[in-house]
């Protein structure tokens, strides 16, 4: 009976052990936190580009040390290789420590990458599971590598700056999982179209310095980028996926005596399926409740006519938006609100029947309706 008791305490205390030949320390490790992602030199090679922290030049607060050798808070390193992973491999060779993929935040497509189709990344995805399948996903204008070289002013990190455009939500948020879905489905994704240029202010060293925003988005069918999408046209197919967050628009009536600024602080979407004898009738659903931030009505009209005006400019506005994304998107064959599984799971016959020519159907035959559903819920301290 003793000995059978010394073995269980022997048993515990070997459990809270650690592993010593898988074991590695936080700083032996180099944390991923971008992945930029261009179109090679040379035919059929990919060049790729990682933007990783520098724990010794932060100090606790997260601030540029005064020690560590000064400089900047982050680096960047890019090799050139015929596949991802062996351009990875190569970034490897030149680091003292070991890459881990473990706090990737943000993956960027260099245009030209994206234009040759992203097959080759999406295998990758698959097959490196290290990768956070929340990392977002956006495109350059340009390449990628450039992303690089803008300039954080909150964040300590570009990819910081690249990332908090998907957690904001100011247009789509589109993750590796959403990618990976789409593909799988059969049907579309969006990503955000990022622009990039300088700015007049340098640094206080003299140096340029480089800003980043959304000028709209870019549409994939599974791995083929198939077209663009302009800001406005981009923010409402947002809204119908139920990726924006807040809305801000202007509308004007009396030959643009009178107009409106309001903001969405609301804003929730819906699709719908009609089977009908001629084949299904989708209707997206835009819905939201507004606030206006500014207002000038030389007539002084009461809350309740202005309140229908707003509503009306509104409704036209956003509507002609979002249909024109839509037939954009069918334009392309690009399935980017993914009707094809609402489809498939109303009725599943019909979709077996089409799913083989969907994206044919999609763009050719598909009839795809918009409704949209707004309130003004303040008109501020003026009224």
């Amino acid at each position: 009976m003793r000995a059978l008791k010394i073995g269980v305490i022997i048993l515990l205390l070997l459990n809270l052990t650690a592993c010593l030949t898988s074991k590695i320390e936080l700083d032996e490790l180099t944390f991923v936190y971008g992945l930029f992602i261009d179109a090679g030199k040379e035919e059929g090679t990919v060049e790729i580009t990682i933007n990783s922290p520098l724990p010794n030049r932060l100090n606790s607060t997260g601030q540029p040390a005064s020690g560590g050798g000064g400089g900047s808070s982050y680096s960047t390193v890019s090799k050139t290789a015929e596949t991802i992973a062996d351009a990875m491999l190569l970034i490897q060779t030149d680091l003292t420590r070991q890459l881990s993929l473990a706090q990737l935040k943000i993956i960027i497509l260099g245009k030209s990458y994206a234009e040759q189709g992203i097959s080759e990344l999406l295998l990758w995805i698959k097959r490196e599971p290290s990768l956070p399948l929340g990392a977002f996903i956006m495109a350059s204008p340009g390449s990628a590598k450039e992303m690089n070289t803008l300039t954080p002013i909150y964040e300590q990190l570009p990819a910081e700056v690249l990332k908090n455009f998907g957690t904001e939500r100011f247009m789509f948020a589109t993750t590796i999982k959403d990618c990976m879905f789409a593909e799988a489905s059969n049907v579309g994704f969006a990503i955000n179209n990022l622009s990039y240029g300088q700015k007049e202010e340098k640094s206080s060293e003299g140096k340029p310095q480089y800003w980043a925003g959304i000028q709209g988005a870019m549409l994939f069918q599974r791995e083929k980028m198939k077209g663009i999408l302009k800001l406005k046209e981009g923010r409402a197919l947002a809204w119908a996926e139920g990726r924006l967050k807040i809305a801000v628009y202007s509308v004007s009536w009396d030959e643009g005596k009178s107009a409106a600024s309001v903001v969405f602080n609301s804003t929730k979407s819906s699709k719908k399926i009609n089977l009908t004898d001629n084949g299904p009738v989708f209707t997206v659903n835009l819905k939201g409740k507004a606030s206006i931030i500014y207002l000038r009505d030389p007539k002084n009209r009461d809350e309740e006519e202005l309140s229908q005006i707003i509503i009306e400019k509104l409704n036209e506005k956003v509507s002609n938006h979002l249909t024109q994304a839509i037939l954009i998107t069918q334009k392309v064959g690009a399935d980017i609100l993914q009707l094809g599984l609402l489809l498939e799971w109303n009725d599943p016959k019909q979709w077996n029947q089409l799913k083989e020519r969907w994206e044919n159907y999609y763009a050719q035959e598909a009839d795809i309706k918009v409704k949209t559903d707004f309130h003004i819920v303040d008109f501020g301290t003026a009224k």
